[in-house]
């Protein structure tokens, strides 16, 4: 079979079925499918990390849910409302301090506190302020430990601003 781009219609040469190349096409589409398929073992840790990662940011949201449920004494809708809110803020704010850390926003304030804390004690720090950067630069928080609690957080957030809007009626 030719390898033209266009063929005519009455092209006798076209007709003419070439076995090997689709038995070469076949096994192609089959290696292709195969690779497709195939994970390395790193990607496959890493999705075991992340689902693993979600069902504890689920397991605590449902008992901080229990927690603030049973601290109102209150299971009416605002009851519900209020724990929900309280889901959503507290799991941004875990994602955003940690976030902030991954970009030495806030090293300044933490290297001082535990300079401050270490003076009071009576020791000195392991490290100066540079070092203590530089260490976190290299050994950043994974951004699949944010991400999970921003998205978790806006997915709660849903169904507490639905409630909002039903208690407020």
């Amino acid at each position: 079979m030719k390898n033209d781009k266009f063929t005519f219609v009455n092209d006798i040469e076209s007709d003419i079925v070439d076995q090997a190349g689709i038995i070469e096409a076949k096994e192609e589409i089959k290696s292709e499918q195969s690779e497709q398929n195939y994970i390395s073992e790193d990607e496959r840790s890493k999705r075991i990390e992340v689902i693993k990662m979600g069902i504890i940011m689920v397991m605590i949201s449902a008992g901080l849910f229990v927690f603030t449920l049973i601290w109102q004494d209150d299971t009416s809708l605002m009851g519900i409302c209020n724990a929900l809110w309280l889901i959503v803020i507290m799991e941004f704010f875990i994602g955003w301090m940690m976030l902030m850390n991954n970009m030495s926003i806030l090293s300044p304030f933490i290297f001082g506190a535990k300079t401050f804390a270490k003076i009071l004690v009576g020791k000195r720090m392991d490290s100066d302020y540079y070092t203590y950067v530089k260490m976190k630069e290299e050994h950043p928080i994974p951004r699949y430990y944010y991400r999970i609690c921003f998205i978790g957080s806006f997915i709660t957030a849903i169904p507490a601003t639905v409630l909002l809007f039903l208690v407020r009626q």
